[in-house]
Parts: structure tokens; C-alpha cells; sequence
């Protein structure tokens, strides 16, 4: 087309009868562009071709493919010793006795959360115990002196019920109730905002109402009366008072700290009604004495009563039991505001802040041994069923590890059966990281079945083939016929054998297509 453009120019240039020199100067610009153009295109074939990268296939027999795999997966170095501490009781943290780095032995006291009022019933029941033990080295007791035990624990705790509603009558009126009822704090739209606010007023108006009954019942009960569901009601009479200072609490951090507040600043009222807060614990631990001293009095009568049908007998180490069980009970109760490690190991994480006010449950800090680690992993079940406990494993492709745990079924919350490797000791790996491993199949006998992996196939218009590599290193397709698919591989059932030589992945290559080969 080019030639016939330039013939038809220089016939133009002759009909229009222009002087044969402008003739020549056209038809030699014609010649150099053509020249150029061709020289341009052959220049940019060349380049085309030289730019070809011969693709890179590894290929292996099937019987060598058929003797085992390698199978990888994603593992955590963890401590093989750990422990995560938890808080057991919500308060303030008064201490913290370790840092960050520092090496703890078992038993060590990490931090300590406000105790005064678990304190006082553990030296009362101290006492108690001992009181017990100097009784069992006098005489026993009788029915006599166990009913004047059990009377005087009855006065005891109608004492203490009564003082309890003094006392949580008194915060409530005094010291709550002019601040839940100020303007400041009841206007909606300038503090209490969003459904606590409005839960704190309905509390405090319900929390009226069992004030008023709860004086009725107080001022009628005796040492007669159902003192153990008194006490009952009156903890619980406590607790709620606590939970209504608590969300008062948490809506004056969020307040103007200068505002003034039935006559106070937010921040003075905050100080007084924390302070309650300490006074309410208190009393819902003597509550908790009272109880636990009527039903031992009760106990013991009992105790008495039955020596007393068949004889004298000594009731003294019934009551050293008794008050044993009462002294280990307020021990369980103040080791319960005790951050300990139950096991020797490095501070790996410490969460606690001495000011800070913290919840039971509240994650504490972790413990561990850090020598002592091993990969918790997890693989298919297909997978699995190919490992066994004591199978090396190859991590981070510089580090050798043997599976000593191996789950029986599949994990219902991750889908895969887990597993656990232990690592050397003189390993480099860090408690915590993430790495890679590389598990070796065993191999498996083969019998009349011939499988390949799902990557060797390539599905074609005119159905699967493999691919081999010819002498002059083309890729030439085998069709065959394939069968079930299992896992990672296929079943085939006709076109190739045991000796056959195949591309291991056939993943965008051709028949015909030049390869560089790779023997594995």
C-alpha cells in the first residue's frame, strides 16, 4: 500500500505538470521515510524477541511425586510454661511489687488490690481460731454453753444488721442523695446523657422505697426472728447502694470538676462519695462475718444437742473446725486481692498501675518461662492423617522441630486439627513470633492408583492433559482420563505410568512453548 501511495504521487506530481526537479525531491523524501520505517519495525521485532524470557518448569517422575510431599503451614512460638494472671477482686491497685523484664519466682506477690475491709475479717476470724483452740484445751462444752453461743452470735449479727442499715441510710440521704437530686446532675441534656443517666435516677427512686421497707423490717426483727435471711437482704441492700455510686462515680469523672454540686465541686463530691464506697465494703464484709458466725453458732448447738441425747461429749474440736473453716475462708477472701504467679518465669507482660481501678477478670500480666517454648500449628485433616507424633519438621527453613502432640479430630473453632512442636533449646526463636513450617509427608506405598498433583493438570478445549518435556525443550501434552480427586491430588486413570515424566505445574504454559527445565 505504501509503494502503490508513492507511485500515485508521482503520477500526481507529473499531471500537474510540476518541473521535474520538485518531482525528485518528493519521490526521495517518499524513499528515506519508507526506509526509516522498515528499518524501525525491524529494530522493534528484534527488541520483542530478545526481550522473551524462557519460562523456568520443574519436572519430576510420577513415581517420585507419588513418595511424599511437602505440606506448610503457619505456626505461634509460645512458652511450653505460661501463665496469664488474672485480677479475682475489683478495686484499687495499692501496689506493684515487680516490672517489666524482672525474673519472679512461684509464689510471688505481682501486685495488691485494696483489701482493709478483707483484712479486718481475716485478723476476726484469726482470733476466732485461736479463741477456739484455747477452748479445746479446757473441758467441752454442753448444750448450756452452745446455746449461749449461738445467742450471743444472734445478738451479734442483729447488731450488725441494724448498723448496716444505719449506715447505708446515712450515705444515701447524706451523701447521695443531695447529689443525684442537684440540677446539675439530674438535667439530662448536661450530664446524664445516654441510658445511664437515666438507669442511676431510676435506681435512685427505687432505692428510696427498699429504705422505707427495709426500716420497717429492721426496727421489728429480733433474736427470734429469720436473721439469716435479714442478713441476706441487707448485703443485698448493700451491693445495690454500691452499684448506684459506681455509675454516680462515673458520671462526675465525666463532669466539669470545678461545677459546684449540692454546695461542693465535682471533684470534692467525687472524693466523698468514693469514700463511701469504702465504708459500704466494709459493712457488707461484716455482713458476710455475721453470717458466716451465726451459722457456725447454729452448727455447733446442733453439735451439742445431738452429745447431749447420748451423753456428755466435748464439742471443742467441732468448734476449732468450725472457726478453722471460718479463718481459711477469710484467707481465701484476702488472697483474692492478691496478684500472685504460680509458677518462675520472666514479667512478659504486666498490665497493672498502682492508682488503677481495676476489675475482677481483668487481665494482670504474663508469666512464662522463656527457655521452654514450643509452635503451636494446626493443619487439614486430610493433612493430618499423613503426620505422627515424633515427625521432624523443618521451621523457618533454619531450625529443626519434632511434633509431640497431634490432634485427634478437627477443632470445631478453627476448622483444622491442631498440633504441638517442640523446639530445641539452644533455638534462636523469640516467645510470641509467627513463623513458617515445612512438614514432609511420609511416603506411601503406591498401588494400582497413579495420582498427580491438582497443579500438573492443565484443562484444555479437548479435555485434561499432563505435560512432558520433549529432547528439544517443548512442552508436549498427554491427554489422559482423570478420576476422584483427593486432597491436593488427582486420580488418573489412563494416558500416563508410573515412569512418566511430568511438569509438576502447568499453570500458564502451552503445548509446543520452549521451556528451561528443572529436574527434582
Amino acid at each position: 500500500h505504501l509503494i502503490d501511495y508513492v507511485v500515485q504521487l508521482i503520477l500526481d506530481s507529473i499531471k500537474f505538470r510540476h518541473e521535474r526537479k520538485q518531482v525528485l525531491i518528493v519521490y526521495a523524501i517518499v524513499v528515506v521515510t519508507v526506509a526509516y520505517f522498515v528499518f524501525f519495525n525491524n529494530q522493534n521485532a528484534q527488541s520483542i524477541i530478545e526481550t522473551d524470557v524462557v519460562p523456568e518448569v520443574v519436572v519430576q517422575s510420577i513415581q517420585n511425586l507419588a513418595s511424599g510431599s511437602i505440606i506448610s503451614t503457619i505456626g505461634i512460638v509460645e512458652a511450653v510454661s505460661e501463665a496469664r494472671l488474672q485480677v479475682e477482686a475489683g478495686g484499687r491497685v495499692m501496689v506493684v511489687n515487680t516490672k517489666l523484664g524482672s525474673s519472679v519466682s512461684a509464689g510471688t506477690v505481682i501486685a495488691r488490690i485494696e483489701n482493709a475491709s478483707q483484712s479486718a475479717s481475716l485478723l476476726q476470724a484469726q482470733g476466732a481460731y485461736e479463741a477456739a483452740l484455747a477452748g479445746a484445751a479446757q473441758s467441752g462444752v454442753g448444750v448450756n454453753q452452745a446455746d449461749n453461743v449461738l445467742l450471743s452470735a444472734k445478738n451479734a449479727a442483729l447488731g450488725t444488721e441494724r448498723t448496716a442499715y444505719s449506715v447505708v441510710s446515712d450515705i444515701f440521704y447524706n451523701k447521695v442523695n443531695n447529689v443525684i437530686d442537684d440540677p446539675y446532675i439530674s438535667a439530662p441534656t448536661v450530664v446524664l446523657i445516654g441510658s445511664e443517666g437515666s438507669f442511676l435516677r431510676e435506681e435512685w427512686k427505687s432505692y428510696k422505697k427498699i429504705l422505707s421497707r427495709w426500716q420497717i423490717s429492721s426496727s421489728m426483727l429480733t433474736v427470734d426472728g429469720d436473721l439469716d435471711t435479714a442478713l441476706t437482704v441487707a448485703k443485698t441492700n448493700v451491693v445495690r447502694l454500691i452499684n448506684i455510686i459506681d455509675i454516680l462515680v462515673r458520671i462526675l469523672n465525666d463532669s466539669n470538676q470545678d461545677k459546684l454540686v449540692a454546695g461542693q465541686t465535682v471533684e470534692a463530691q467525687k472524693a466523698i462519695i468514693v469514700a463511701q464506697r469504702i465504708n459500704l465494703n466494709t459493712t457488707l464484709s461484716s455482713l458476710e462475718t455475721a453470717e458466716v458466725g451465726l451459722r457456725n453458732a447454729l452448727n455447733t448447738q446442733k453439735q451439742a444437742q445431738l452429745a447431749g441425747a447420748s451423753g456428755e461429749q466435748s464439742l471443742s474440736s467441732a468448734q476449732v473446725k468450725i472457726a478453722l473453716g471460718s479463718l481459711r475462708a477469710a484467707q481465701a477472701n484476702y488472697e483474692r486481692t492478691l496478684v500472685r504467679t504460680p509458677i518462675s518465669g520472666v514479667v512478659n507482660a504486666l498490665y497493672l498501675k498502682a492508682g488503677d481501678y481495676v476489675n475482677p477478670g481483668q487481665a494482670a500480666g504474663i508469666i512464662a518461662n522463656n527457655n521452654g517454648l514450643e509452635i503451636n500449628a494446626a493443619v487439614s485433616f486430610e493433612d493430618s492423617i499423613k503426620l505422627s507424633v515424633g515427625d521432624s519438621v523443618a521451621i523457618n527453613n533454619n531450625t529443626t522441630g519434632t511434633i509431640n502432640a497431634l490432634g485427634g479430630a478437627i477443632d470445631p473453632t478453627t476448622g483444622k486439627v491442631a498440633l504441638k512442636i517442640s523446639v530445641p533449646a539452644n533455638s534462636s526463636l523469640q516467645n510470641g513470633s509467627t513463623v513458617s513450617i515445612d512438614f514432609e509427608t511420609k511416603t506411601q506405598d503406591i498401588t494400582d492408583e497413579i495420582s498427580v498433583p491438582l497443579s500438573a493438570v492443565k484443562l484444555t478445549g479437548s479435555g485434561p492433559v499432563l505435560y512432558t518435556v520433549s529432547s528439544s525443550s517443548a512442552l508436549v501434552s498427554l491427554p489422559v482420563v482423570l478420576g476422584a480427586i483427593n486432597g491436593e491430588s488427582v486420580i488418573v486413570k489412563e494416558g500416563v505410568n508410573l515412569d512418566t515424566t511430568i511438569v509438576v505445574d502447568a499453570r500458564g504454559l502451552k503445548d509446543g512453548q520452549l521451556v528451561k527445565v528443572v529436574i527434582k
